[in-house]
């Protein structure tokens, strides 16, 4: 995948159990005693509870509010875990070195997690293949289609299911068709699939539809720097600015600043800048992140992570997202990676 999601990429009816607390019970081959095992909430990426591992098996435990994407991290080991649970009572049983061969049992959520994820997933890592590629642009619009047609069938099948509310979060950020008619869609969804935080981030988006379209003038925002210092989106005006949302933990925002940076090195004396929106809640790796990757421009952060107030107020749902803004803060370009960014910049900037 190019972009970090909310969360992890992920019953007609669906009844949740009557647990008080989720339960996460497992049996996991191949990893060393002691080695500390963790559960992460996936929406605000913290440890919610820990235990070491003795023979294989660990017991999580935590309350949820409502059904959400948690993940099941080992230490020293960068592949997750992730599971869609409410309060129930699951077992994780499998050998960790061979991921297919995990099994999950006694969540209903989890159960369409996988569903979707082992029908949706291989259709949408083949998109991203095609649209890399120029000559297969034809291939990958018919790759969508198939992606609309079998996300369509599984909304309608499981359309009270907050899973369902999950991938349609996903998919608006890839498949045009579902972003322009992401009313329309969450219209089909009822019950548990309107409440909670997926449903929560829709509900803002539709009342951010329109922010940041080319041709208009992206609404003013200020947020503090490093330092507590205010720094205000006017403050900008007369340069051409690149709004960028990214954070340290996100991999595909890291392997796209080598080539912010060799922009920025290219047109800074020319009236270019950058100004770095940080989904980041950890100062100190957000700070060493920047040191890193050499971003001698102006960043700003709250440090909420996805409830950064500027990706809350601009319906921001993956990153790296960006928007290029011309000396009026009109927007002129979305989204710009790489050489893209570079050229709409080569257009106005002689």
């Amino acid at each position: 995948m190019k972009k970090i999601t909310l969360g992890v990429l992920f019953l007609m009816g669906v009844q949740f159990t009557n647990a008080q607390s989720l339960h996460i019970s497992g049996d996991l081959k191949n990893i060393d005693d002691n080695t500390v095992i963790s559960l992460i909430d996936g929406m605000g990426n913290k440890v919610v509870d820990s235990i070491k591992i003795n023979g294989g098996k660990f017991a999580l435990t935590t309350t949820v509010a409502s059904p959400s994407i948690y993940v099941i991290s080992i230490a020293g080991v960068q592949q997750k875990i992730p599971v869609f649970v409410g309060n129930d009572n699951l077992t994780v049983i499998g050998d960790f070195k061979e991921m297919n061969s995990i099994e999950y049992k006694g969540s209903v959520t989890q159960d369409l997690y996988q569903t979707y994820m082992k029908t949706l997933t291989p259709k949408i890592e083949n998109l991203f293949k095609s649209k890399s590629v120029d000559s297969l642009a034809k291939q990958a619009e018919m790759q969508e289609a198939d992606i609309l047609a079998t996300f369509s069938k599984l909304l309608n099948e499981n359309n009270a299911s907050p899973v369902s509310t999950l991938f349609l979060l996903q998919l608006i950020n890839f498949i045009p068709a579902i972003k322009e008619n992401i009313a329309d869609y969450y219209a089909i969804l009822q019950g548990d699939a309107k409440k909670g935080p997926f449903a929560a981030i829709i509900d803002k988006t539709l009342q951010t539809v329109g922010v940041g379209k080319i041709g208009s003038v992206l609404p003013e925002f200020k947020q503090n720097d490093a330092t507590g210092k205010l720094i205000s989106l006017s403050s900008f005006r007369g340069k051409y600015v690149l709004v960028d949302f990214w954070a340290s933990w996100c991999g595909p925002c890291r392997a796209e600043n080598p080539n912010v940076v060799a922009t920025y090195n290219a047109f800074k004396d020319k009236g270019f800048t950058v100004l770095g929106v940080s989904l980041d809640n950890d100062k100190t790796k957000w700070l060493d992140a920047i040191k890193k990757d050499g971003l001698t421009w102006s960043h700003v952060s709250d440090l909420k992570y996805w409830n950064n107030a500027v990706a809350v107020q601009f319906g921001i749902q993956s990153i790296p997202a960006s928007y290029l803004l011309d000396p009026n803060g009109v927007v002129i370009g979305k989204d710009l990676r790489g050489a893209d960014l570079k050229a709409m910049l080569a257009k106005y900037i002689k």
